[in-house]
């Protein structure tokens, strides 16, 4: 990952310039965009792909992970229950229950995957949060409300303690056409870009971003 544009501060991704591609099932393949190579202490990301028909099973002993369907369609299944896969939806995998995830559509299958915290290490800090009882382990943004984040800009929170995740919180950030305020960040965030283009600043450094850019800001 030597060449990935590095700030202080901050790595933007373009996971398509490097070749770090792991064979992860059958038709199914994944980069991994940020880790603690770049300085990520407690998430790590990676984007996933499924030719049609793949399959794959995921399965973290003392990690959650969550997932994000950035596009396609497919089918999870965790402890015999089954979750549809559509463009937009978070699902959360809890620690140790193995989530089987079959490409169901006709196009490419891509998720974007947070595990927290990261192979061999404690978690910082947990949520006080446990799973549902109603098993509820997916949401679609078209189920969140719009919050409000100053200006034109606005985020909808997705996988969080109400689902039962103690280490991480997952959500969907929209910018219109405003620039984010200079701001620091008291915890990491790993970003995704779903749409659109943009520059991200960090001190007296930008970078360009746009669809399918990831971003690490510590």
């Amino acid at each position: 990952m030597s060449d990935m544009p590095e700030l202080d501060g901050a790595f933007v991704v373009d996971p398509t310039k490097f070749d770090n591609i792991t064979i992860v099932g059958s038709g199914a393949y994944s980069r991994t965009t940020i880790d603690r190579s770049v300085g990520c202490q407690n998430l790590v990301q990676r984007v996933i792909t499924m030719r049609q028909g793949g399959e794959i099973a995921l399965h973290n002993d003392d990690a959650e992970e969550v997932l994000f369907v950035v596009s396609g369609r497919g089918d999870a299944t965790i402890e015999n229950r089954g979750h549809a896969l559509l463009v937009d939806t978070g699902m959360l995998i809890p620690p140790g229950q193995t989530c089987d995830v079959v490409n169901s559509g006709r196009d490419e299958l891509v998720l974007v995957s947070i595990v927290s915290p990261q192979p061999g290490q404690a978690p910082v800090f947990q949520a006080d949060a446990f799973l549902r009882s109603d098993h509820k382990i997916t949401v679609h943004e078209a189920e969140e409300k719009s919050i409000p984040a100053g200006g034109d800009r606005h985020f909808k929170l997705m996988i969080d303690p109400r689902y039962g995740c103690r280490n991480l919180t997952q959500f969907m950030g929209i910018i219109e056409k405003s620039q984010a305020p200079f701001h620091t960040h008291t915890y990491e965030e790993v970003i995704y870009v779903l749409s659109g283009e943009g520059i991200v600043h960090v001190g007296n450094e930008s970078r360009d971003i746009k669809a399918g850019t990831c971003v690490y800001l510590s």
